[in-house]
């Protein structure tokens, strides 16, 4: 299972600056709709909406992460096509630049007024993940002024999760004692690897061994997550055997062989 979606928010939030340091933070909110997407989906459309909590005159700096379509300016027809939609704030709030992931956006916003960032066509990634964050930074007008990061409440943070199931894949041990129980866990997974959502199939698991014990059909529940630990599984043929998995849509994984030693 992948499980490396902490390690990816906690990575961003170390680039350009700590959202969890101690210390002054930004000016404002930014809030992201929609909050949660489909590990490797194309075509989606997103919208960032700031809000200054006081006012600011200065400039927001907003991080993309790796992985997301390269944010641009050049063509509205093209993927990543990025425009800002100044709503209450000032005439002059616009963005200013584009420098590879890294979107600077002038701004004038007085305490309570805000702006939209409409981000259009992105292709996300393929891993999912509990959380991908758009790291923001505010800074106010004057030459030794700083970009601080938003409160981590305030940043715009959205989460991957794993698409329709294409296969089943399993995790177990491949040396075992005739007659002691143990563990397969059955994973539904994407064509990403990730943990299929929403998955609700029953699975079924078979032996080449015909004197297993093996446990009974199990029915995928939401709170499975894709994934199922099965059991007081026993393997009771000396030799090479396997397991099979099998759902009630068809997919199928048989296991490696599992060397079966006699008891002694």
């Amino acid at each position: 299972m992948k499980t490396i979606g902490l390690t990816l928010v906690l990575t961003a939030l170390v680039v350009g600056g700590s959202a969890s340091a101690a210390g002054p933070t930004g000016i404002g909110r930014m809030a992201v709709t929609p909050t949660t997407l489909t590990a490797g989906s194309t075509g989606n459309e997103l919208t960032f909406s700031f809000t200054a909590n006081k006012s600011l005159t200065g400039q927001t700096i907003v991080d993309f992460p790796r992985g997301w379509t390269t944010p641009q300016k050049r063509s509205a027809a093209a993927a990543g096509y990025v425009e800002l939609k100044r709503g209450t704030c000032g005439g002059s709030t616009r963005i200013t630049s584009i420098k590879r992931r890294r979107l600077t956006i002038a701004t004038a916003c007085k305490r309570g007024h805000g702006y939209q960032l409409l981000y259009h066509q992105a292709t996300v990634p393929t891993i999912a993940a509990d959380g991908y964050i758009f790291l923001t930074q505010t800074r106010t007008s004057g030459r030794k002024a700083k970009f601080r990061p938003l409160a981590r409440s305030g940043q715009p943070v959205v989460k991957l999760k794993g698409g329709l199931a294409t296969g089943l894949d399993m995790t177990l041990t491949s040396v075992i004692t005739a007659g002691t129980a143990f563990n397969v866990t059955v994973r539904a997974i994407d064509p990403y690897s990730n943990n299929a959502f929403p998955y609700g199939a029953t699975v079924t698991l078979t032996s080449s061994d015909p004197a297993a014990t093996l446990p009974g059909p199990y029915a995928y529940q939401p709170s499975d997550l894709g994934q199922k630990a099965f059991t007081g599984i026993v393997l009771r043929t000396p030799g090479m055997q396997t397991i099979t998995a099998t759902d009630s849509n068809g997919l199928r994984k048989t296991s490696p062989p599992i060397t079966v030693n006699a008891s002694s």
